[in-house]
């Protein structure tokens, strides 16, 4: 199985894709130009295609590993943002911020079959792990939104609709990324010292995460896996907030380089990946051994090369077989 790091940089409109060759070490990496303001990537299934959204345009691009280079397109709304695959099905999810709408794309057809109004300026997403909802930061309307996804698993995408919307307050407080925790979602707003707890079910506001360093505007989140953590980024202090999920409070920071963002974890050896955007580099953190409960010990920190300017990053992984033929 090969793995690829693949980060795209807006600005420069590319992507950067390096291939992984063992827990440390990293091929040469490879700069595929795109243009239309790359700003999300994302794998659905097995094989070498990626799915990138194009901020500036109304397509979702669609690319392969190793080569990165665009096959075709698929017509979304405008300005598409944030791409969310559906567990278990062929379906994608993109949010389109120009257009205030969630597009449901069919990747197995290469068309968008069904799309649902939200509200201001949708952009980071959140699916559960049985693909029965999805969780939408509206960053124009300070709010999150739950859609039912139901009805993909009926072969119905017309069918998904809102479950709930729950407002977090002023519109300026910019929800900019979400991550679940079973039960619980976990949301990083650039306007507030603290990270709001909700529940997936309903909506309802049930705790939240303090930060200490006012006005660090958090930017990304990712949760470690089965140990109860999510990393989240903050933009202005280039640090990473180390969250403990069963009593919502911050154990650590961690200084990984200026302008963090988009953050990425490798399932198969817990590695974390983060978009640099200041250094135009990916922070890549390994955990092994290090108790995040405590401040005891440093994990290892490393730098990847890449564009410019990187706004997002994901792990792809696909067969040799497969990598070899593209």
């Amino acid at each position: 199985m090969a793995v690829f790091v693949i980060s795209a940089d807006t600005a420069a409109g590319c992507l950067t894709v390096t291939e992984k060759d063992g827990p440390s070490s990293y091929r040469r990496p490879v700069s595929v130009a795109l243009g239309r303001g790359p700003l999300g990537v994302v794998q659905c299934g097995p094989g070498g295609v990626l799915f990138v959204a194009a901020a500036v345009c109304d397509e979702v691009l669609v690319a392969e590993v190793p080569a990165g280079c665009a096959v075709g397109g698929i017509r979304t709304g405008w300005a598409p943002r944030s791409l969310a695959p559906v567990p278990g099905t062929p379906y994608l999810l993109v949010a389109n911020a120009g257009s205030d709408t969630v597009s449901v794309v069919d990747t197995a057809a290469a068309r968008a079959v069904a799309s649902v109004g939200v509200g201001r300026e949708p952009g980071a997403m959140a699916v559960s792990s049985d693909g029965r909802t999805a969780l939408v930061c509206e960053r124009g309307a300070g709010a999150v939104t739950a859609l039912d996804l139901v009805p993909l698993s009926q072969g119905r995408p017309e069918y998904v609709g809102v479950r709930w919307r729950t407002v977090l307050g002023p519109p300026h407080i910019q929800p900019r990324a979400i991550a679940l925790c079973g039960a619980k979602a976990v949301v990083a707003c650039t306007r507030r010292d603290n990270l709001p707890v909700l529940s997936a079910g309903d909506g309802a506001l049930l705790a939240s995460a303090e930060l200490s360093v006012p006005g660090s505007a958090p930017a990304g989140i990712a949760v470690t896996g089965q140990d109860g953590f999510a990393l989240v980024a903050l933009e202005r202090c280039g640090l990473l907030a180390v969250v403990d999920l069963l009593d919502w409070c911050v154990t650590r920071y961690i200084r990984v380089g200026r302008r963090p963002r988009h953050l990425a974890i490798d399932p198969d050896d817990g590695t974390v990946y983060c978009a640099l955007a200041g250094d135009g580099r990916l922070a890549v953190l390994h955990l092994d051994g290090v108790d995040l409960s405590t401040t005891d010990g440093q994990p290892q920190l490393d730098t990847l090369a890449t564009g410019a300017r990187p706004s997002a990053v994901s792990v792809a992984h696909v067969n040799d077989c497969d990598a070899n033929e593209s």
